[in-house]
């Protein structure tokens, strides 16, 4: 408090400082007349000010008392640095000549003498130098303090002895102790000294001791240790459970699993008690694996899979309760695995219906939590609802391989989760979320619908529509998730639909060719609109040049299936001829839309043709042909050249005339 009413203080006087300097420049500029008059009457010539090195607020403005020329202030530093103009001949005297000093003083207002630091400029003006960064400096003597030099903390050296002492060398060294015990216990089986009830006891009684040491562990503050000691005692306490009931079958299946599940139990009571993420990811692969613990003479499907959806729901809670990200994925994730060793190796034949819900019972849940829940976890929405769509995809193809006579369950089941995937879209939509998640599945469960429906040759076409639509939606709303997934099912359309070999005319080939060549140019023509949303600018005309070569080889495909009946050199003439008529049109449009890129594209169709004809046709065709192709082609360029000459040059404007005068 004192170290402010002092900085409060000094800053006070500083003003009072500038108030004082202020005056004196106004009286400088404005002169004294007696002054004025002994000057002119001297014949002197006004001087400037000598000029201040020193402390300069405004350019121009000589600072400093030695600057105004006062000849009973001495050109000296102060003789004392706290007060200054202690000790100073003519000091006195040159403040009581400043127009409303005196006032000041009667009022009070520079009672105090100045006990700050010098500021930087007073002494240089005076003769004297103080350094900027002398300690001790008022900061509050300078328009423009300058902040402290505070040096970077050096980031502290990795203790290695604390991670290998602390952190690894018990979780290494447990497992020593572990597999220690279990051949000692073995030994000791082997000798006949443990019957198998003190066997099953000695294990209770392992895990019990293990975890009053993990306990204690923590208490002392070595919590890598104690987390080590408590998830070995849940271990050992439920393979003690194990052996009573599958090998020396001490103990019936309800009971067993009644242990296990408390076992469990124990394992995430003291997760949370200590907050261990680690335990909670112990618990929840151990709580997987108990279904395969249990024996069990006639296993039931709903009930292995309805315990498995239930316990992942249940860990996935906790997760999201407690905020263990690394324990949510795990709970997410480790559950297609118990279901697909179940379904393979149990015996649950028919019960495809059973596995299926349970994985779309898992995935409504977290569907609903992205849609209802919490803003904050966009990346955990990101990183479970489409990873987690696209195993419900497998389970569903894998379950479910082909289309019998009965049911079609595949084309419903992906219908309806486009559906629900839309509905969520739009409901984000209209309360003005962002909702690129839901629009992006969307987009996939309805081209994995189309595809399933159609065949291969119906189903390339209806991947461009929905690709084409989808990709402008993703630049529209700018989501680079929606682009990817749009761009993949553009990308199947597009591959699918280039190995396809039109035979027909109307057919399903030509019609994906023909949806291919307008999806790709209404693609380029509003991305070209939306240029702002699109990170790579070029993409509209890279699409259009794209667009023009796909053109050539759906013209070709066309023109073979038309002239297939004709001698070898008539198809060659007419291939050649609408080749020149393609580049003919495309340089035409260049010209009435005014775009060079287009008039450029059909100057080159036109050079593709002539090296068709030199390199294709020359070689297989007589010289008649031969003559009318090089005839036509070469006719067809000079038109062309004519064409575009006049286009450029145009008609000359009339000279000037004289006659008319021009207006002023």
């Amino acid at each position: 408090m004192d170290l402010e009413k002092r900085i409060e203080q000094l800053e006070t006087k500083m003003k009072q400082m500038e108030l004082e300097l202020t005056e004196l420049r106004q009286e400088r500029r404005e002169g004294s007349p007696s002054d004025a008059g002994q000057t002119k009457q001297a014949g002197q010539a006004v001087q400037s000010p000598p000029p201040n090195t020193g402390y300069r607020p405004e350019a121009g403005i000589p600072q400093g008392y030695a600057a105004h020329g006062r000849p009973g202030v001495p050109t000296q530093p102060f003789a004392q640095p706290g007060i200054p103009g202690s000790g100073v001949p003519g000091y006195q005297q040159q403040q009581s000549g400043i127009p409303g000093y005196q006032q000041q003083q009667q009022s009070g207002v520079n009672a105090q003498p100045y006990q700050g630091q010098v500021p930087y400029g007073y002494g240089q003006a005076q003769g004297g130098m103080i350094p900027p960064n002398q300690p001790g400096m008022n900061p509050y003597a300078y328009n423009n303090p300058q902040r402290p030099n505070i040096p970077m903390q050096p980031k502290p050296p990795k203790d290695w002895e604390h991670l290998i002492a602390r952190v690894w060398l018990p979780r290494i060294f447990i497992v020593v102790l572990l597999l220690g015990v279990l051949w000692g216990f073995t030994a000791a089986v082997t000798a006949g000294y443990l019957t198998e009830p003190v066997r099953c006891l000695l294990g209770v009684v392992a895990a019990v001791v293990m975890y009053w040491l993990g306990e204690r562990q923590i208490r002392s503050r070595r919590e890598a240790l104690g987390q080590v000691l408590l998830g070995g005692a849940i271990g050992v306490l439920i393979l003690s459970v194990f052996a009573a009931h599958v090998l020396y079958d001490l103990i019936p299946s309800g009971l067993a699993f009644a242990l296990y599940i408390l076992s469990i139990a124990l394992c995430v009571f003291t997760a949370l008690r200590r907050r261990s993420q680690t335990l909670i990811i112990i618990a929840t692969v151990a709580g997987y694996l108990i279904p395969f613990l249990v024996h069990s003479a006639h296993p039931n499907a709903w009930v292995f899979t309805g315990y498995e959806t239930l316990f992942s729901l249940a860990m996935v809670y906790v997760a999201l309760r407690f905020d263990f990200r690394a324990a949510y994925y795990v709970a997410i994730g480790v559950l297609h695995l118990p279901l697909l060793i179940g379904s393979v190796a149990g015996d649950f034949r028919g019960s495809r219906h059973v596995f299926i819900t349970a994985v779309f019972v898992q995935y409504t849940a977290l569907l609903a939590y992205a849609f209802l829940g919490a803003k904050r976890r966009k990346l955990d929405e990101i990183l479970s609802l489409f990873p987690g769509f696209g195993l419900m995809a497998l389970w569903i193809y894998a379950l479910y391989p082909a289309i019998g006579d009965g049911i079609h369950w595949r084309p419903l089941m992906l219908i309806a989760w486009a559906l629900i995937y839309s509905l969520a879209a739009f409901v984000k939509h209209t309360r003005s979320e962002q909702s690129p998640v839901f629009i992006s599945m969307a987009t996939a469960a309805w081209f994995l619908w189309a595809v399933d429906i159609l065949n291969h040759s119906y189903s390339p076409a209806a991947a461009i529509v929905i690709g084409t639509a989808g990709l402008l939606l993703g630049f529209r709303i700018s989501s680079y998730m929606q682009q990817i997934t749009a761009a993949a099912a553009m990308a199947y359309g597009v591959s699918q639909t280039i190995i396809l070999a039109i035979h027909d005319i109307i057919s399903a080939e030509s019609l994906s060719w023909l949806i291919l060549l307008i999806g790709l140019a209404v693609l380029a023509y509003f991305l070209r609109r939306m240029e702002e949303r699109i990170s790579i600018r070029n993409l509209p005309d890279v699409l259009m040049w794209v667009d023009a070569l796909l053109m050539i080889i759906f013209l070709t495909q066309i023109t073979n299936v038309l002239t297939a009946d004709l001698t070898f050199d008539l198809r060659h003439l007419i291939l050649s001829a609408v080749w020149a008529a393609y580049a003919i049109v495309v340089i035409v449009c260049g010209v009435l839309f005014q775009k060079l890129m287009v008039r450029f594209a059909g100057l080159a169709l036109l050079f593709l043709t002539l090296v068709k004809v030199i390199i294709v046709d020359l070689p297989g065709v007589s010289v008649a042909v031969r003559a009318i192709l090089f005839i036509g082609l070469g006719a067809l360029g000079m038109l062309v050249s004519r064409f575009l000459y006049k286009r450029k040059n145009g008609p000359a404007a009339p000279p000037p005339s004289d006659e008319n005068p021009i207006e002023s």
